[in-house]
């Protein structure tokens, strides 16, 4: 059956989302699991689906889903992690089961050549060119603490400031290590995990509201608020996008 963006999957079942190909960054599209849905049903007198969750953490979920249709049965699996998907931090069941279900019934032969929109949720949506080169610096107010102004966004001698936003994650970074300094014990994000996440999600397209949901779940405000181990495992999660 063909399931492509100009066949069975209609405009609004499908999300568009840049990923990395090699050294190239493209703009690819992904069906939502309801469009496999539809599809599943207008091609079959009766289905099945059943789902089970297989291992649940606080901040991991592994959910396996199987989908019966007149073909046969299907099955698959869905993880999500806080991690992962900080803006879903709150419905990591409701999201793997929605991955375990859309990778079943991708076997099952719906959009064979597409992966999941759910699968990719975490990966920044494509903007229009102009949008997209607006918000490629995040907000520097994710980056500044009480007691460190911003650069100038007019030097003395009238020239523009190449260094700004360089200036602008040194001072955050140090207010990082100044913080340490100033509280019990040792585990908080170091200058270069601070350093790491805001070339990150520089380089993802993050803005200030996406870094905040992103820092929220972890009880964190800025980056050098988080644990050690809280930065270490962004970072991880980061990479992958940036990667994908």
């Amino acid at each position: 059956m063909g399931t492509n963006g100009n066949g069975q999957f209609r405009e609004e079942e499908l999300v568009s989302r840049r990923v990395k190909v090699g050294n190239e960054w493209q703009t690819r599209v992904f069906p939502v699991v309801g469009g496999r849905l539809r599809i599943m049903h207008e091609n079959n007198d009766q289905i099945g689906i059943q789902t089970e969750i297989v291992r649940l953490d606080p901040d991991f979920v592994v959910v396996k889903a199987a989908v019966e249709s007149q073909k046969g049965k299907f099955n698959g699996t869905g993880t999500a992690s806080a991690q992962r998907d900080a803006r879903l931090a709150d419905s990591l069941v409701e999201l793997a089961e929605t991955r375990a279900i859309a990778r079943a019934l991708r076997f099952g032969g719906v959009g064979v050549e597409y992966t999941g929109a759910e699968e990719v949720s975490h990966v920044a949506a494509a903007e229009p060119e102009t949008e997209r080169s607006a918000s490629k610096e995040p907000d520097k107010s994710i980056f500044t603490r009480q007691g460190k102004s911003e650069p100038d966004a007019n030097p003395p001698n009238g020239g523009p400031d190449s260094s700004t936003a360089e200036t602008t994650r040194a001072q955050y970074c140090a207010t990082a290590e100044e913080s340490k300094q100033q509280r019990p014990g040792n585990g908080r994000a170091t200058q270069a995990q601070c350093r790491a996440l805001y070339a990150l999600t520089r380089r993802s397209n993050y803005r200030d509201e996406d870094i905040q949901s992103m820092l929220r779940p972890l009880n964190a405000s800025t980056f050098q608020d988080l644990t050690r181990e809280s930065a270490s495992a962004l970072i991880t999660s980061l990479q992958t996008e940036v990667a994908a």
